[in-house]
């Protein structure tokens, strides 16, 4: 897609990013191009394409299902930002994938001692699911992590 990076550095407005790549339905694009990230496992185009979705403010729940698949994918580097568009998008359908993603040990994200991943996917199983959150967040508060297990228990308390 052309014109991503001067988007990025501001240089070209929304409308004109849209202008120069034809696009019509900027929903339409996000999606397919996630999907195609998804597919051919390109870190850069995943990227790009989680940019526009920030940029746009396109957070469509047909975004869901992809976006849980690449959540729990180690080929990139973009988990934070996936965590925060699956929080923004509330499937609770990503509830079994965020928990499931505190599991995956990226090595990019070893320095991290504050476990900062980890705390926005328990704070994404809360703010999606709410009630249907409960069973995740009590499983968490069991977790061997004390900084896991803390921020579980908060989200709990802060349901009563």
């Amino acid at each position: 897609m052309k014109g991503v990076s001067q988007l990025m550095l501001d240089k070209i407005s929304k409308e004109q990013f849209l202008s120069m790549n034809a696009i019509s339905e900027i929903d339409v694009e996000i999606e397919k191009g996630l999907i195609e990230a998804y597919r051919t496992k390109c870190a850069d185009k995943l990227e790009e394409f989680i940019y526009l979705t920030f940029v746009y403010e396109v957070f469509e729940i047909k975004y869901a299902d992809v976006l849980n698949e690449l959540l729990i994918s180690d080929w990139h580097y973009q988990h934070e930002n996936i965590v925060l568009l699956l929080q923004r998008i509330s499937s609770v359908e990503s509830l079994e994938y965020l928990y499931n993603a505190m599991d995956l040990h990226l090595q990019y994200l070893e320095w991290d001692d504050n476990y900062a991943f980890e705390v926005k996917c328990v704070r994404a199983i809360y703010q999606i699911g709410k009630e249907k959150s409960v069973p995740y967040l009590k499983e968490l508060c069991r977790h061997p992590n004390s900084i896991i297990r803390k921020t579980a228990q908060r989200q709990i308390e802060k349901m009563v």
